[in-house]
């Protein structure tokens, strides 16, 4: 049968929530399930983490509403001890899936949908799109024979929607490996287009970011809630250097990442580093600098900064209080720029 012009059998309209990721394969999978005449509703779970996601574009384009979702806090502490262990980097791939459809259950009860529909492609991911982490991560979590995986479920047991008659087992598809032609083939079919680049890839597999997030975690400088999330957020932007073990610094690219670490640094209790009479990045410490670690700060913003004339660099500091009294901000002189080994022997996850 054709898996574009198949019907379900349902004689009431069964309703499912579509975890899209913004990629390729989710996009395909929601597609191919509203194309069955099911009712579809896109789920998005944005990571504390930062991540670029083209959901909604994808949502747009397949004409569904989306949900979007935070991950929290409660994510970045499951990175920080996953129960199933990493895979090459610091991406706990079994923990994360079992957390989602955790997540994805409860979206399902408050819309009353009847199953989960997800993008997995059998052997796409080592860790956990293998049959057997496919199988454990669906008895971990609430949804257990509720995932229907329209890319690739005629490789897999039936699902309680296929039981029921809502989806026909002949219409799955048996797509496996780490191959991306039967799919883009089939986006080309489908007219989707608004999908990111399946060459792309979740941060926690990347070495420099996972390099980051340890020491994230081996030196924590928040309070709360809000600035860990929001240090967590600033992992992916600017140049990161670890002083010593009670300061870090983040030194911006670009005007896009000013721009972010400008509305990141008072809620991740930050100090806040700008250049006064040069033109440079902006950048944020977290931690307790003594004045000798500003003055070394001060002279490593300097080394990304221009100035016209001979004079010192002048380099602000400023605090965010959560006092009613104002901090009064302090401007420090330097005149010599740090040598390129000791900004290299500082610097974390190189990018």
């Amino acid at each position: 049968m054709n898996p574009l012009t198949a019907q379900s059998a349902h004689l009431n309209t069964p309703k499912a929530i579509a975890l899209l990721s913004g990629g390729l394969d989710s996009a395909l999978a929601a597609a191919l399930v509203k194309s069955w005449g099911i009712e579809v509703i896109g789920l998005h779970l944005t990571s504390p983490f930062g991540c670029e996601t083209h959901a909604e574009k994808v949502a747009k384009e397949l004409n569904i509403s989306l949900i979007t979702q935070a991950k929290g806090e409660a994510f970045i502490d499951l990175v920080s001890a996953p129960t199933y262990g990493y895979g090459s980097q610091m991406n706990p791939c079994v923990d994360c899936r079992i957390y989602m459809f955790q997540i994805a259950e409860k979206i399902m009860n408050e819309q009353k949908a009847d199953f989960i529909v997800t993008g997995e492609v059998v052997g796409q991911r080592p860790l956990s799109q293998n049959k057997a982490n496919i199988q454990l991560i669906e008895r971990k979590s609430p949804l257990e024979r509720l995932v229907v995986r329209p890319l690739s479920g005629g490789n897999l047991p039936p699902t309680l929607a296929e039981e029921k008659g809502w989806i026909l087992r002949s219409c799955l598809l048996k797509i496996s490996g780490r191959g991306r032609t039967e799919q883009l083939a089939l986006a080309k079919q489908l007219g989707i287009s608004a999908f990111s680049s399946p060459g792309g890839g979740c941060l926690l597999t990347e070495t420099a970011f996972s390099d980051r997030l340890k020491d994230f975690f081996s030196h924590p400088t928040y309070a709360n809630s809000e600035e860990k999330e929001s240090q967590a957020q600033m992992l992916r932007l600017g140049r990161h250097f670890r002083i010593h073990s009670h300061l870090k610094v983040i030194v911006a690219r670009t005007d896009s990442e000013n721009a972010e670490l400008l509305s990141h640094w008072e809620q991740s209790g930050a100090q806040l580093i700008e250049p006064v009479n040069y033109r440079g990045p902006i950048a944020v410490s977290l931690g307790t600098p003594c004045k000798e670690d500003k003055t070394t700060v001060a002279k490593l913003l300097s080394k990304y900064g221009r100035k016209n004339d001979e004079g010192p660099f002048l380099t602000r500091f400023k605090s965010h209080s959560s006092t009613l009294q104002p901090q009064e901000d302090e401007l420090i002189s330097t005149t010599e720029k740090l040598a390129e080994s000791i900004i290299e022997n500082w610097r974390i996850g190189i990018t």
